[in-house]
């Protein structure tokens, strides 16, 4: 009975640690920045990815910037990722270059992007509406990454499902066989029984015979001194 209830404590306690890890991120927020990059100090885009990998958040950027039809550039000597002219109509009517940078944080992914529209950076002070579009993309970006962390982890889940419904059938069929195991022993231990029975009337009249013949072999031997001379 005590093994049973820290069994169900335990499991108590996973099931409040996985449920406070399953909530989603459902608020997307873009700060601006300034600090040093490979042009210099330059003003940039902040957005933090919680629930996504740094490797997932560059897979994700490499496939956002395709669709705006830009050119991905990365190396691993260079941790900023730089995509070329890339066409982001509520940005700019021309194409823009963007350098980007993915550093991990606890939970997630810290992504930095600075968007070069030409000779001049986005800021929020001197390009108002430029920075506007930038922000709705890149909160758009971070949105896609969150249903995609969300949707892995629902698969993940599953599998752990999967598994939980694997071991439930293999404890039901466990318990069948175990039915059918003892089925068998109560049968075998009434035949033993039965044979036990038997047995001891068995050797009942066993007995009796062995005391029959005993006699028989005394009276013939009573008979063989009757003959001595």
């Amino acid at each position: 009975m005590k093994k049973q209830l820290i069994k169900t404590l335990i499991l108590f306690t996973l099931l409040l640690f996985g449920t406070s890890t399953i909530h989603a991120q459902t608020t997307f927020v873009v700060n601006e920045i300034r600090q040093f990059m490979s042009k210099g100090e330059q003003n940039g885009f902040e957005v933090i990815l919680n629930g996504t990998s740094p490797s997932d958040a560059k897979d994700e950027l490499e496939k956002w910037a395709k669709k705006f039809k830009a050119k991905v550039e990365s190396s691993k000597k260079n941790p900023e990722i730089f995509i070329d002219n890339a066409t982001i109509s509520t940005v700019s009517a021309n194409t823009v270059d963007m350098y980007a940078m993915i550093v991990p944080i606890d939970k997630g992914s810290k992504l930095t992007v600075f968007v070069d529209l030409g000779g001049a950076f986005i800021s929020s002070a001197a390009y108002g509406s430029q920075y506007s579009g930038m922000e709705a993309a890149l909160k758009k970006l971070a949105k896609d990454c969150a249903i995609n962390a969300v949707e892995d982890q629902i698969k993940s889940e599953e599998k752990v499902l999967k598994t939980l419904n694997g071991d439930l059938k293999d404890l039901t069929k466990d318990k069948a066989d175990y039915i059918k195991d003892i089925e068998k022993a109560k049968k075998l231990i009434q035949e033993k029984e039965a044979a036990i029975q038997k047995n001891d009337a068995d050797q009942s009249a066993k007995q009796q015979q062995i005391s029959i013949q005993q006699q028989i072999i005394e009276t013939v031997k009573t008979k063989r001194s009757s003959l001595n001379y």
